[in-house]
């Protein structure tokens, strides 16, 4: 069994954010076209060069013996406040990602569970995801309530 390590994402370790990122997408999607896939990661790189320093997105990683092994991040969302959350910050869980030969060893609820510490260290008391069907135990199991709203989307291309 390999020696699992977790580290927090900084701006040296965004082109492995990148690459699973890249690598979740194609799988739950499909193969993108080549300029899509580029225009995706120079986005991506422009928002991580932005907010992993300021703070606003938090990643974690595992590594297997110094391949990666699962990610995870947390967008940090300032919203109007709420009657349960009064300073309206939420901790908006996402990129979760565990390539399938490291699957079913614990290590995205270890990604979690420091994403969540993490929120819970600035003082975040709500967290909120959208599961895929096969990360969905993950977040029961965690207590994670699905919400009874429905979400509506709108795209323009």
């Amino acid at each position: 069994m390999s020696t699992i390590t977790y580290h927090k994402a900084g701006v040296a370790d965004i082109e492995l954010l990148l690459d699973q990122r890249v690598a979740f997408l194609r799988e739950y999607w499909g193969q993108p076209d080549a300029a899509a896939e580029a225009a995706l990661r120079s986005e991506m790189r422009l928002y991580f060069e932005r907010t992993l320093p300021s703070g606003e997105y938090i990643s974690w990683y595992a590594l297997a013996d110094g391949v990666v092994a699962g990610v995870g991040g947390m967008a940090v969302l300032q919203r109007p406040g709420s009657f349960r959350v009064a300073d309206g910050r939420c901790g908006y869980i996402m990129n979760m990602y565990t390539p399938a030969p490291y699957r079913r060893r614990g290590i995205a609820q270890s990604v979690l569970d420091r994403l969540v510490e993490s929120g819970r260290e600035i003082g975040l008391q709500f967290f909120e995801l959208h599961a895929t069907q096969d990360g969905e135990p993950l977040y029961i199991r965690n207590e994670f309530q699905k919400h009874g709203e429905p979400t509506y989307r709108k795209f323009f291309p």
